[in-house]
């Protein structure tokens, strides 16, 4: 597919190895090998940039020094005709690994390319500034920001700068009102746009009453369609910790005469009642996907996608029917294109790593996540561009029951759940419509053949008549079939009632509790039906209910051998040299640990120490 890409498509397909190699980071470099630059040469610009952002997606929040030196010799080491292509790629890879980590080197580096004023380029080193100081507040870079968004006319790079403004002040707080009290006042548009950043960022999750006025206040009076949905969109965030207050919040938004607005309430929506399912929103978006402006639909789609993430029809029966609206826009020729990336995007967000993740913008202890949000915020901004839908990645966190041992490793062990099973079984794929062959067309009659059957009939009339008892013949063994059928009915009726009943005994016996093994699905909305069996042999070494994620136990059995889940992944270097260290230590000591050294006092303060 690859090869029928042109230009930023290429670019786009080629990063989105990232997201699906997202944490290979012991692999990264031999995943995209064949994408990136050959001994410093550039032949496939778009592939090769493309490639660069992969790199930073796979390591995201977990750039390792080796990556980040190479995509910064990127962003010098190529220059020329196609260079802002790469370093637009170079400066987003390095912005995603090297995300919160307030690396003064990497800010030195995307600030020379944001100064070559190039509004390709310019734009990415802008968004990677604010992806590397995230959450630092950082005084020198946020006036820094600011003073050349003045300076410069190309609005991509003073679009991108707003928002990296308000990725730096993300958490906050009260801390960044003096610098959102500076950008309400400017007459530019686009720096009003970063004070709503900058309040979303620095109030996200709080809930905070006067943030969330100051965002409605904006959203209905502000001139610039941006800010107005940028601000209604912001709600979200601040309210992603009360989901059940948003739909009540933005209905009346959601029926503005203006599309913005509207669009705008349809993210906040999804922002907020991510993976919830919630009726109230459902309802709220369901009218939206039949909008007459485009980008409403697009919206909507999208917000849907986000609420119905890992529904069935057992638990939410409209997944059915909007799983069908997708295919059907993108079927319909007529369909605005805008509309078709909506639902394009939607479905691919629905069914978001095998339907094995979910939106999580907050860790199981309920701590904010801060690449979640960001990445969320990023993603928001496929609207001017659909390369940054890629930052979705970020805010996705597995649903899996993962219960590892103290040396890490993955035991085999149960939990109970005591709901339905269908409840949390994955919904069934959307079935295509089977295209029939086209039926034969009746010859057409003419009138003179009429004639000719007509006086046909007539001459045979006694011919008729003589037939007539084979015809009532006919006739009662009709009814005689007649009859048997409605005897066969009968006996069909009987034998349903029996299979209804063999049916219900059947669902007495799967609403019994059943076990949910290590590293299988676990969904948010499963939790509250799991326990750990008593007399387990593995509990968790912090108490509580079971959770997804990641959960340490203690194997209260230690002396007996412990089964694991094999690795699916071929075991590195490292691990295969530390299971032979061990193995060689094992045959140096004839099979046995060394015994435990017994208790003795140090002496401290003497000279002996």
């Amino acid at each position: 597919w690859l090869s029928r890409a042109s230009s930023w498509a290429k670019f786009t397909a080629t990063a989105a190895l990232g997201v699906i190699h997202n944490g290979q980071i012991k692999h990264g470099f031999d995943l995209l090998q064949p994408y990136l630059p050959l001994d410093n040469t550039s032949s496939s610009p778009f592939s090769e940039g493309g490639a660069f952002f992969a790199l930073g997606l796979i390591h995201a929040c977990h750039g390792t020094e080796k990556v980040t030196s190479y995509l910064q010799d990127a962003l010098v080491t190529y220059q020329g005709q196609n260079a802002e292509i790469l370093q637009h790629g170079a400066c987003l890879g390095l912005g995603a690994a090297g995300m919160g980590s307030g690396s003064e080197e990497m800010s030195r580096a995307l600030m020379n390319v944001l100064y070559s004023d190039s509004a390709v380029s310019g734009e990415a080193a802008a968004l990677a500034l604010g992806m590397v100081m995230m959450g630092s507040r950082h005084e020198a870079t946020v006036r820094d920001m600011l003073v050349y968004a003045k300076e410069t006319e190309h609005e991509k790079i003073i679009r991108a700068l707003s928002l990296g403004i308000g990725l730096v002040m993300f958490g906050r707080k009260q801390e960044a009102d003096a610098l959102i009290e500076r950008l309400l006042e400017e007459k530019d548009a686009l720096l009003r746009l970063g004070a709503v950043h900058a309040i979303t960022m620095a109030y996200c999750g709080t809930g905070d009453n006067a943030a969330i006025r100051r965002l409605l206040h904006l959203a209905v009076s502000d001139v610039k369609d941006d800010v107005r949905r940028a601000a209604v969109t912001g709600l979200g965030f601040i309210l992603l910790r009360s989901p059940e207050q948003v739909p009540r919040m933005v209905e009346l938004l959601s029926e503005s005469f203006n599309p913005h607005v509207r669009v705008g309430s349809a993210l906040a929506l999804g922002i907020a009642c991510a993976g919830t399912g919630s009726p109230a929103a459902v309802a709220i978006l369901e009218p939206m996907l039949k909008d007459a402006v485009d980008f409403v639909v697009e919206g909507a789609s999208i917000a849907l996608a986000f609420i119905l993430m890992q529904q069935n029809e057992a638990y939410e029966p409209k997944v059915a029917e909007v799983r069908r609206r997708y295919a059907e826009i993108i079927e319909t020729k007529n369909a605005e294109v805008v509309s078709k990336f909506g639902a394009a995007m939607s479905q691919g967000i629905i069914d978001a790593g095998g339907r094995n993740v979910t939106i999580g913008l907050t860790t199981a202890a309920g701590q904010l996540s801060a690449p979640a949000c960001g990445g969320m915020l990023l993603f928001t901004q496929f609207w001017s561009w659909f390369p940054l839908g890629h930052f979705l990645a970020l805010a996705l966190r597995p649903t899996a029951l993962i219960a590892v041992n103290g040396g890490l490793r993955a035991p085999v062990l149960e939990a109970t759940c005591s709901a339905r099973k269908q409840l949390f079984a994955y919904p069934a794929k959307v079935e295509q419509a089977v295209v029939q062959a086209p039926t034969k067309i009746a010859t057409a009659i003419l009138s003179t053949t009429a004639k000719v059957k007509r006086s046909a009939a007539a001459s045979g009339k006694s011919a008729g008549e003589e037939t007539a008892p084979a015809g009532v013949a006919a006739e009662a063994s009709e009814k005689d079939d007649e009859e048997e059928g409605s005897g066969m009915d009968v006996d069909e009726s009987g034998s349903k009632k029996s299979a209804s009943a063999a049916t219900g005994k059947k669902a007495v016996a799967v609403d019994a509790p059943f076990g949910v093994g290590n590293m299988t699905r676990l969904l948010p909305y499963q939790e509250k039906y799991m326990k750990w069996p008593s007399g387990s042999r593995y509990v968790p070494v912090k108490g509580g209910r079971v959770t997804g994620g990641v959960t340490v136990v203690r194997d209260t059995r230690a002396g007996e051998a412990e089964e694991l889940i094999p690795s699916a992944l071929a075991d590195s270097e490292d691990e295969a040299a530390a299971a032979a260290q061990d193995a060689a230590g094992a045959s140096a000591t004839g099979g046995e640990e060394a015994a435990v050294p017994e208790a003795f006092e140090y002496p401290f303060g003497s000279e002996q120490a």
